[in-house]
């Protein structure tokens, strides 16, 4: 599957896969999961070691704020279900406007691009540092590249179902830590 993403994001294309069995569509999915998560988890340990080896400072990250102002019901349906949603819509529904257009591989590249930018928001202060913006959003550029395979691959249903298992897996931890009156100030 890496082999198949990377070759796509080289040279992007509007073809499906072939696959039409729900069975075929699940398994190709659960590996682009794992591989998005993967992705995420590496990328992030390396901003992480960016901002802490230049010892920028960056202010507190969005969700700091939603867990001092919502309940995990309400974080968990922003972050897993209404953010996937709406940024799957905006970002990688449009694709299918260019699915027969030379210019495909312009509306792919900028969707993954803008999808990593429009997460540069989640920082308070990262304009201090703008030099940090591409580290600080290179997982979600990754996870746009992805997404936008996906989208292509198996439909706009399956990246939707893709954003919000990532999501969900990266917040649930943290969302039942604070449940249980365990997670840290």
């Amino acid at each position: 599957m890496i082999k198949q993403i990377w070759e796509f994001i080289k040279k992007p294309q509007y073809i499906a896969f072939h696959k039409n069995l729900k069975q075929e569509k699940f398994t190709a999915f659960t590996k682009i999961l794992v591989l998005t998560i993967f992705t995420s988890f590496c990328l992030g340990i390396l901003m992480s070691i960016i901002i802490t080896a230049t010892g920028a400072e960056i202010g507190n990250h969005g969700m700091d704020q939603l867990f001092e102002k919502y309940n995990e019901f309400i974080i968990f349906l922003l972050a897993v279900i209404f953010a996937p949603l709406l940024e799957e819509l905006l970002f990688r529904a449009p694709l299918v406007f260019f699915k027969n257009s030379h210019f495909f591989k312009y509306a792919y590249y900028n969707s993954a691009l803008l999808f990593g930018l429009i997460h540069l928001t989640n920082f308070e202060s990262f304009t201090e540092n703008i030099w940090l913006a591409p580290i600080l959003v290179a997982p979600q550029i990754a996870a746009g590249f992805i997404l936008g395979f996906t989208r292509v691959k198996l439909g706009l249903g399956w990246s939707i179902l893709l954003h919000a298992c990532h999501n969900g897996i990266l917040i649930v931890p943290t969302l039942l830590l604070k449940l249980t009156g365990n997670l840290p100030d």
